[in-house]
């Protein structure tokens, strides 16, 4: 007897192009690609169309850039001893008929100095440019443009290789903040000058506390809980209703409806602006990258399927209001499978993972931490011993884990194909390449810096306090995973 079919057997054949994406050249250490392509072809029912690969760790760039002379690479820039660094990685996957498309994370905190970095509201500097400062944007846009001249070089026999670059947008603009204060970012003297230009004495407001972000953040010891459900069009008013809904007006004690309504009013004059200074500052550092350029690659944003995403600063319904009058910045967007918006205008391909390339990128961001020893040594993590923070990096590796969404079944959660007379449609969906196999291992071969408590342990057996590293491991999200 012959079974017989059920529609969802078909739901790969209406998934679009399927992106195999590789966050960190670590990956490639103990998968080949060969390999990386037939897990794909395993876990989802078809072959990947395109890889997307990483111009920059954040240890390091991946190979030579004109202008960051000095600076050393990446751990992972010499990959393994087949794949010899970046070049070898593009060829092997070109080889095999896949088209390449670049990413690039903004986050960096290995430019010596702190002159172009973000500030917090005490003025003081965090290890990550600002994207805002000009000179942030060309050094960003130099390592870009150098991995697609590197593309362009290895694939020359092959034009049109190349089909575009994605720049991780989900962490620009970090927070932080205690029971009470709400201590977002940045003021550097450029955000502080670009603010003061735009909205004379706004960004004033926001260097007190309770300021406008109590409003829709509220910190706690574990994290940052936020309101993310405005759009474009919300009106003070609705944003006051929001926060009494959730219990933040508390944070204001006994202010009263008009002060209330004045610090949404605030709020709102600043995330338009800063949503605008973001755009902008991607839209720059495509233009720069992509200069001189006869066929130009897709602009991609990495973001949080959030109606407004807090540290990426992007407001995701202006964006789609506004395509494709003000593409600048833009060609497509990469979304976690769960959005809050479902986007009408804007091509997009599913991101299959919760939260996006957030907890990827912060994960890969601690393991650079533990492994260097500026930030060892002056960050939180200075506090914990080697031990517990390779126990912590086992966490957060299978927390971040925990997110993905890694088998042919969950396509069954994307959403609908969106068609217009003009082609615009989900474009297919982007699959990372993470398993429990690859955190085991790459974990066991971080060379991670003895920290301040090693020392301590010398002399006293106690170690860390298991409740204050709990409360660190927590904080080092900032954010809550329960919105």
């Amino acid at each position: 007897m012959t079974r017989r079919t059920w529609a969802i057997a078909k739901v790969k054949e209406n998934a679009g192009d399927g992106v195999l994406e590789v966050p960190s050249m670590a990956v490639l250490r103990y998968r080949t690609p060969a390999q990386l392509v037939s897990n794909f072809r395993r876990l989802w029912g078809v072959d990947p169309k395109l890889v997307c690969l990483p111009v920059v760790e954040h240890d390091g760039p991946l190979f030579e850039v004109d202008g960051l002379g000095g600076i050393p690479l990446s751990t992972y820039a010499p990959i393994s001893n087949v794949l010899r660094g970046f070049e070898d990685a593009i060829q092997q996957f070109a080889s095999m008929g896949i088209g390449i498309i670049l990413s690039l994370s903004p986050n960096l905190s290995f430019i010596p100095g702190d002159g172009i970095n973000v500030r917090d509201i005490l003025g003081s500097a965090t290890p990550q440019l600002c994207v805002a400062n000009p000179r942030s944007g060309e050094v960003l846009a130099a390592i870009l443009g150098t991995g697609i001249d590197i593309v362009r070089e290895v694939c020359a026999k092959q034009p049109g290789k190349l089909q575009g670059a994605a720049i991780d947008a989900t962490t620009l603009w970090p927070m932080g903040g205690s029971p009470g204060r709400v201590e977002a970012t940045c003021f550097c003297a450029f955000c502080t000058e670009h603010f003061e230009e735009m909205a004379p004495g706004l960004l004033k407001k926001f260097r007190t506390f309770p300021n406008p972000w109590s409003l829709l953040l509220k910190p706690s010891d574990t994290g940052i809980a936020y309101i993310d459900e405005l759009g474009p069009l919300a009106t003070p008013e609705e944003l006051v209703g929001l926060s009494r809904q959730r219990g933040y007006v508390d944070q204001f004690q006994s202010a009263n409806e008009a002060v209330m309504l004045e610090n949404a009013n605030s709020l709102l004059r600043y995330i338009r602006i800063r949503h605008e200074q973001t755009m902008g500052s991607l839209a720059a550092i495509f233009d720069q990258a992509y200069h001189g350029l006869d066929d130009m690659p897709r602009r991609i944003l990495f973001l949080e399927g959030e109606r407004y995403n807090w540290t990426s600063g992007v407001w995701m319904e202006e964006l789609d209001l506004s395509y494709p009058d003000t593409k600048g910045a833009y060609d497509e967007v990469w979304l976690n499978s769960n959005p809050s918006l479902l986007l009408r205008n804007i091509p997009f391909r599913v991101y299959m993972w919760r939260r996006s390339r957030y907890l990827i990128s912060s994960f890969f961001d601690l393991a650079a931490s533990a492994t260097d020893p500026s930030r060892r040594a002056i960050s939180g993590i200075a506090r914990i011993s080697e031990a517990h923070l390779k126990r912590m990096l086992d966490q957060r590796f299978h927390q971040m884990l925990g997110y993905g969404l890694n088998s042919e079944g969950a396509l069954l959660s994307l959403p609908g194909r969106i068609d217009h007379q003009d082609s615009q449609m989900r474009l297919g969906f982007v699959a990372v390449s993470l398993d429990s196999d690859f955190g085991e291992r790459f974990i066991n071969q971080l060379n991670i810096v003895p920290g301040r408590a090693d020392s301590d342990l010398q002399s006293s057996a106690g170690g860390i306090d298991p409740r204050l590293l709990q409360i660190l491991m927590e904080q080092f999200q900032n954010t809550s995973d329960d919105n």
